[in-house]
């Protein structure tokens, strides 16, 4: 007798057998939004009944009428603007060095551990720390401190996200461009930085908010500098009181959203095919 034909039903489409169609899973969106809400129904109780007397922690309400109402000020455009600028050089200087030493090790795999090394020193000292210092050898007025410390909070993150990348090429393919008398610059630029484009993308786009962070920091150790995200909450910490200082921090908070934001699309477009969506 022949046997009956079948159809394929596509996997997810029946939870198990008997069990009724299997209900769709929520998409990223859903989660994120559903987040936001948990967050914000936390920051409301927080805010009515642990700091009700207080007002230290305002509701979310306030926070975000006084967060419109200080982008209507064209002073925390200069100040983003400013900060932004900083971020954006130490950004750039950071991440340069960190895919430089990067492909080095490559070309010349002794240095692996010195650049591991290196990298893993210039995460563990306290920018805290290291930031006097750099306003003691800058002149009175620079901006150095925050692009420094900008650049050093994105060095780590690139340097492991490259090198974990560059060694995820395939073996197969490096000995194809081998046999074919390739050395090892040529299999970096033909091989190893396409298998390792999702993966250094990918530490761009963590390293774009922690440069902004760096250099918010590194503007709370300036001297002659009037203008910054940095200086302004040091000011609202000081004198303007809690719903402004929740506003501003709001602010960089939506900055810094923002640049990771910026870089992933950024990265939809380079490499789409390494980018969860």
């Amino acid at each position: 007798m022949t046997a009956p034909p079948t159809t394929e039903v596509p996997l997810g489409t029946v939870a198990d057998a008997g069990s009724g169609p299997a209900l769709p899973r929520p998409g990223r969106a859903a989660w994120v939004a559903g987040g936001t809400l948990f967050l914000v129904l936390i920051w409301w109780l927080v805010s009515v009944f642990a700091f009700r007397d207080t007002g230290s922690v305002p509701t979310p309400w306030a926070t975000l009428v006084q967060f419109v109402g200080d982008l209507g000020d064209a002073t925390y455009w200069k100040a983003i603007g400013v900060t932004c600028w900083s971020a954006l050089q130490g950004y750039l200087w950071g991440n340069l060095l960190a895919l430089l030493l990067s492909g080095l090790v490559l070309v010349v795999p002794v240095l692996e551990q010195a650049t591991t090394q290196f990298a893993v020193i210039a995460s563990c000292i306290p920018l805290t720390a290291i930031a006097p210092l750099i306003v003691l050898m800058s002149d009175t007025g620079s901006r150095t401190t925050s692009v420094v410390l900008a650049g050093m909070s994105v060095f780590y993150t690139t340097v492991v996200g490259t090198l974990a990348g560059l060694k995820s090429s395939d073996r197969t393919t490096l000995d194809l461009v081998a046999a074919y008398g390739g050395g090892r610059w040529t299999q970096l630029r033909k091989v190893r930085l396409m298998y390792a484009l999702p993966s250094v993308l990918s530490a761009l786009r963590i390293a774009a908010p922690a440069a902004l962070v760096g250099a918010i920091l590194g503007e709370l150790f300036l001297s002659g500098v009037d203008s910054g995200l940095g200086i302004m909450l040091q000011a609202a910490q000081i004198h303007y009181g809690p719903r402004p200082l929740w506003a501003l921090a709001m602010i960089c908070a939506a900055v810094a959203g923002l640049a990771y934001g910026a870089m992933t699309l950024l990265a939809r477009v380079v490499a789409p095919w390494g980018v969860p969506r």
